[in-house]
């Protein structure tokens, strides 16, 4: 996966409408995992030209990244990438398909790109429902952060090459 900043031509959500369940929307009132009361199965959303700024701004990672083949649509992978404003990446997993982001088709990809993330002190999470998973390049952690704190990897050097831990903490407020 490569980083990317504008949609690949070509690219369209067409019948994909995975953002409208997989995202939580608080100016709707709609939880994560749960499908938009405004989407319209095939059609899209039913309030487009009046949709909150969260849904106007939001692009999911396959719409940007070219390297994404068309098996990672978020309608056929049953998950969506995309990259937060600090450069970390997050896989939002389909609650319906929670084994989806390790199928062999994606798997590698996600921890090779979590593995050159945390090159830069960039971890990558994956939610699935209320579940949160650390992506490290031995193992995935999983995690419980409550509100006010976030995930981060720590990595210590040693003689026997570097190990990883994921630590959860308060956020630093500025």
């Amino acid at each position: 996966m490569t980083e990317a900043t504008t949609t690949v031509p070509g690219r369209a959500c067409g019948t994909c409408m995975m953002c409208c369940k997989l995202t939580s929307i608080v100016e709707l009132n709609k939880p994560a995992g749960k499908w938009c009361q405004h989407a319209v199965p095939g059609k899209g959303c039913a309030i487009y030209d009046q949709r909150p700024a969260p849904c106007r701004a939001f692009v999911c990672g396959w719409m940007e990244d070219a390297s994404l083949g068309p098996e990672w649509k978020p309608e056929i992978s049953k998950f969506m990438v995309f990259v937060a404003g600090d450069g970390a990446m997050t896989v939002m997993v389909d609650p319906g398909s929670p084994a989806a982001w390790k199928d062999p088709r994606y798997y590698p990809a996600i921890k090779t790109t979590a593995t050159r993330l945390l090159e830069r002190n960039m971890p990558t999470m994956v939610v699935v429902g209320s579940k949160r998973f650390v992506v490290l390049p031995d193992r995935n952690v999983e995690v419980t952060i409550p509100p006010g704190h976030g995930a981060r990897v720590v990595t210590t050097h040693g003689p026997g090459g570097d190990t990883y831990d994921v630590e959860v903490a308060p956020l630093s407020r500025p």
